[in-house]
């Protein structure tokens, strides 16, 4: 048979063709099977995933040794196991073979996957952070992110050596699960202390984390300075030498003044160390007013860092002198008696910013301050009286040791009359609370720890006493302690009561009910007017209640709430009351203080939180309280105590009037005044009477403290 040469070519083509084709078939499919490149996920980091996600983790995977790593085949079993059609998984079964270990890429896109849709709370995220330290032992990461610090658990044995190194994680609560990437970024911690500097390593300190960091360049010790890290190493150090050193005269968020060298912005990244005894960071709050104590580093002009170099004691107070006329915190003029000299300053005598003192010559000479709104019985000032201009006005602050402050304290506080005992127990109680605002300032962008009000402690409305003054002397230097710490002490008149119960148990409303409608003569103030009280509101001023709602709502929104649809409360401002159908005390809090009061009416549904803001809104002003010894007192801003419970008065559905029946005058948190001149009576010992109050505090010397 003869075939057509041109027939015979042309089979020819189409075989070798289709030939060629299937080579290049076959030669994409054995390279589609080569194993992918790029860093491979282990089976331990994906058990650790989807733990964290609470799903199910196959034996194999969970069992694979360590550093083993996951499959595409293994991936597929997962995938069968935890996933539907609506997930829409990657499916790189076609690429890869089975065996094939997966890389990180392929992995985390598969796991995004599932956390959008098996992780409804959001409990798992992805982020960038600064590995600072990891504790080997402790299985501890130190971290920072924007300079905000973090503490986590290590999941993952990825962490091991990434210390110092920029990285993406995701994070499940408090663990870090583990590394996802590292980004080629620089990262740069501001204002690290360094402590040692040699043989190109940094021995640093920054945000109570101490660690060593490899280092391009060497720079002296002790110093404060910016490091940049890239992959583990500080690749450059930017020191800070500029230092200014003096008295903190006050500070606020933005600026501080140092005495002797003027104010200073506050850079956003300052930071402040505590270089004495161990080495700590401290908060700016922990700056001590009145103290020259610290050196300050500055760059750019802002203060960038603070060095607590020297432990100073925290013996002097300064105290705002309050205009009690305008209820304000400015004087328009004052009039001195210094050393027989008599000074006259009005604000407008002096520039804003401008400071000045007087004080006498002789330390127990004093100071004759007479000022709007500071009409007192006792106007002679022990200490140095500062007139301050600030943009608002001048504030008149004085400053002078603790001890001495007491003198005027005790007396203003507590009748000298009381029991010798009673006073040196009021004595550590005024000390403790001084204390600690003068370890933290209440008012420091005043340049004052505290004012002369009953804002904190009353201080020089009443003359200096010899007993209260001997109180003070023979309890020199001893505060009430909890834990190490300076305790968080209060006081006021009178308890009433527990009748052996304790409060927890007078939480209860049916308990309490019982024990405030009677009398117990176990308790200490049993006999005082103010143990029991009646307070009688016969026609409710609907307008008046609504106007103190709005007040107690313009001061702290959260604690003036009104039930919304749900049942649920929101806070919100209170216009109209409308008519009152009931009112009733929600919830107690320990003793059977009135913690959460509730007012039904026509218009809504109201809650009252807190002790003070209820006593606010039940005191009408015009109503009397009748005390148990038959006397009358006539509360103009709060009733007696939040320890009552309520007797309704209504005329057919409505709320006309209420009487409360309660107990105690004054907050009571802390120690009743009125308790501790009963147990001094009967012989009780000041450190007997501070422990009936405060059972599980100790008495220590400020000294202690200090070391």
């Amino acid at each position: 048979m003869k075939y057509d040469a041109g027939i015979l070519t042309k089979l020819a083509l189409i075989f070798f063709g289709l030939l060629f084709l299937l080579c290049v078939w076959l030669g994409r499919r054995e390279r589609e099977q080569e194993p992918p490149a790029g860093e491979k996920i282990t089976c331990a980091d994906v058990t650790i995933l989807l733990e964290a996600l609470g799903v199910s983790v196959p034996e194999a995977v969970r069992s694979a040794g360590e550093g083993a790593y996951l499959t595409y085949g293994q991936y597929e079993e997962l995938c069968g196991t935890i996933a539907d059609d609506a997930m829409q998984l990657p499916d790189y079964g076609r690429r890869f073979a089975k065996d094939s270990p997966m890389p990180k890429e392929d992995w985390y896109q598969a796991y995004r996957i599932m956390l959008a849709y098996l992780d409804n709370g959001s409990s798992v995220w992805e982020t960038d952070i600064f590995l600072l330290k990891v504790d080997a032992e402790s299985g501890e990461a130190y971290t920072q992110n924007g300079g905000s610090a973090a503490v986590y658990r290590c999941r993952s044995s990825a962490f091991g050596d990434k210390a110092l190194h920029r990285l993406k994680v995701f994070v499940h609560d408090k663990d870090l699960l583990t590394v996802v990437d590292e980004p080629d970024a620089a990262y740069t911690l501001p204002n690290v202390w360094v402590t040692e500097a040699a043989d190109g390593e940094l021995e640093c300190f920054y945000r109570g984390v101490a660690f060593t960091a490899a280092a391009d360049r060497t720079i002296a010790r002790e110093s404060v300075a910016d490091l940049t890290f890239r992959g583990g190493r500080a690749v450059t150090a930017e020191q800070k030498d500029q230092k200014v050193h003096g008295k903190l005269l006050w500070f606020s968020d933005e600026e501080l003044e140092i005495e002797g060298c003027g104010v200073y912005p506050i850079g956003e990244d300052m930071e402040v160390y505590k270089l004495y005894g161990s080495l700590e960071t401290l908060e700016q709050t922990d700056l001590r007013l009145g103290c020259a104590d610290t050196d300050y580093v500055i760059d750019g002009g802002r203060i960038c860092a603070c060095l607590v170099s020297e432990r100073e004691d925290a013996d002097r107070i300064r105290v705002l002198l309050k205009n009690t006329e305008t209820g304000g915190n400015y004087h328009e003029a004052v009039e001195l008696v210094v050393d027989g000299e008599t000074v006259r300053i009005e604000a407008g005598d002096l520039k804003v910013g401008e400071r000045r003192s007087y004080r006498c010559a002789a330390l127990t000479d004093r100071i004759t301050v007479s000022a709007q709104g500071l009409q007192k019985e006792d106007d002679a000032y022990r200490g140095t009286i500062e007139c301050c201009r600030d943009e608002d006005g001048m504030t008149l602050i004085n400053e002078l040791p603790l001890e001495e402050y007491l003198y005027a304290v005790v007396p203003s506080e507590m009748p000298a009359s009381y029991p010798a005992e009673a006073l040196k127990a009021q004595a550590v109680c005024a000390r403790t609370y001084a204390y600690r605002y003068i370890l933290h300032a209440g008012l420091p962008e005043l340049g004052a720890h505290l004012d002369d009000t009953t804002s904190y402690q009353v201080y020089h409305n009443i003359g200096e006493n010899a007993a209260a003054t001997t109180a003070v002397k023979e309890t020199d230097g001893i505060l009430l302690t909890d834990g190490g710490q300076t305790a968080d002490i209060y006081y006021y008149s009178t308890s009433c009561g527990r009748g052996g119960r304790t409060p927890e148990e007078l939480k209860d409303e049916d308990t309490f009910r019982s024990f405030i409608t009677s009398v117990d003569d176990s308790d200490p103030e049993w006999e005082e007017p103010w143990y029991r009280w009646t307070y009688t509101v016969d026609t409710i001023d609907r307008d008046e209640m609504a106007a103190r709602i709005r007040q107690r709502y313009d001061a702290s929104p959260a604690s003036v709430l009104t039930e919304a649809e749900g049942g649920y409360y929101v806070s919100e401002p209170v216009e109209n009351l409308g008519k009152l159908n009931d009112i009733s005390v929600a919830e107690r809090g320990p003793g059977g203080v009135a913690a959460e009061l509730v007012i039904e009416t026509t218009t809504g549904t109201y809650k009252i939180v807190g002790e003070y803001n209820i006593r606010y809104v039940l005191c009408d002003g015009a109503s009397g309280a009748v005390r148990q010894d038959g006397s009358t007192v006539t509360p103009k801003t709060l009733v007696p105590s939040g320890f009552f419970v309520m007797k309704a008065g209504k005329s057919e559905k409505s709320m006309v009037g209420y009487t409360l029946i309660g107990g105690g005058y004054g907050h009571g948190n802390g120690m009743s005044q009125n308790g501790a001149k009963a147990l001094g009576a009967k012989a009780a010992s000041y450190e007997e009477i501070l422990h009936f109050f405060f059972e599980d505090c100790e008495l220590t010397y400020i000294a202690a403290l200090d070391e």
